[in-house]
């Protein structure tokens, strides 16, 4: 059982070396690393100098919060991973600041037990009256850009929020299927993180290449990364592989988990040593966030756990 761990990162090179150091101890996993092309990549390979099969993919995008580029740099991390001399079986998109809760021979096990199984949850939200969701799709969004997260004062990001608001005119009506070549989707929403076998992933890097329209749609969406991968596979023969599937619409990310825990009351909470009686008990192979900086107590407890 070979599994390529992607890590889609941007910040704490040392917690992305530990956890690499962690799971590459096992050699029949190996971690291919995207690091945003906005912050310098050489922290990073200086933290991972010295552990065997850790990559970096060549090409780097500039990933900004909510933005289309986000799936750029998946696809840079898959298929750098399939297009590698290993041949894997199961693929596992991680996002920085997370961190496995299983040692290397639980997460084996976990993936030789339920093979042939896709860890791709999807909330169906096509056509659904909860404006939470439909938002997602109706309005036109422009987040691929430096100005995402400041205050409409700045002339920068309130040119942009006044030509989203004029473009969302021509996108209220859309009902959260799009409608392609080959067939109509229906928009689902999920988890970031997730796990395909092969198959799929071969089936993710054809389809990205043949569905122009689709991609189109998705880079105008709010937050594609919990998107596109998820509708892809909920409109596909995969879509019964998955571990769960035709599930009734529930708000909340929390709620479609795939592999890792984590708590979102407001934001991603860090977790830190306090947390560490309750990650004991979650079924969960990885967990979000961690920081190097306030975390190190609860890694050193679950590093002394998982030996």
């Amino acid at each position: 059982m070979r599994i390529a761990f992607l890590n889609l990162c941007h910040t704490d090179p040392l917690l992305v070396a530990r956890c690499a150091k962690r799971l590459c101890s096992d050699p029949d996993f190996d971690m291919y690393i995207h690091v945003d092309a906005k912050q310098d990549i050489e922290p990073f390979k200086k933290a991972t100098a010295g552990i065997e099969r850790v990559f970096f993919t060549s090409n780097r995008h500039k990933v900004y919060w909510g933005g289309y580029n986000a799936i750029h740099a998946c696809y840079e991390l898959l298929r750098t991973a399939l297009d590698s001399d290993r041949h894997y079986d199961y693929f596992v998109m991680m996002q920085n600041l997370d961190y496995p809760i299983k040692s290397n021979a639980q997460i084996k096990a976990f993936f030789e037990e339920n093979k042939g199984k896709e860890f791709l949850r999807g909330c169906p939200i096509a056509g659904t009256k909860d404006w939470e969701f439909s938002r997602k799709y109706k309005l036109y969004y422009m987040k691929d850009n430096p100005y995402g997260k400041a205050s409409n004062s700045d002339p920068h990001k309130l040119l942009i929020t006044i030509a989203s608001t004029l473009m969302s005119l021509t996108t209220i009506g859309f009902n959260g299927t799009i409608k392609e070549k080959d067939g109509n989707y229906d928009i689902y929403y999920g988890c970031a993180q997730w796990a395909v076998s092969r198959d799929c992933a071969e089936y993710l890097d054809e389809f990205e290449k043949t569905h122009p329209r689709f991609n189109c749609k998705m880079k105008i969406m709010q937050f594609p990364d919990e998107e596109y991968f998820h509708t892809v596979v909920h409109n596909s023969r995969f879509k019964e592989k998955c571990f769960r599937y035709n599930e009734p619409e529930a708000r909340w990310l929390v709620n479609w988990r795939n592999l890792t825990y984590f708590e979102f009351p407001k934001e991603v909470t860090v977790l830190t040593k306090a947390d560490y009686p309750k990650l004991k008990k979650q079924p969960d192979l990885f967990c979000r966030k961690v920081r190097s900086e306030v975390s190190s107590s609860l890694l050193d407890l679950i590093d002394e756990d998982n030996k």
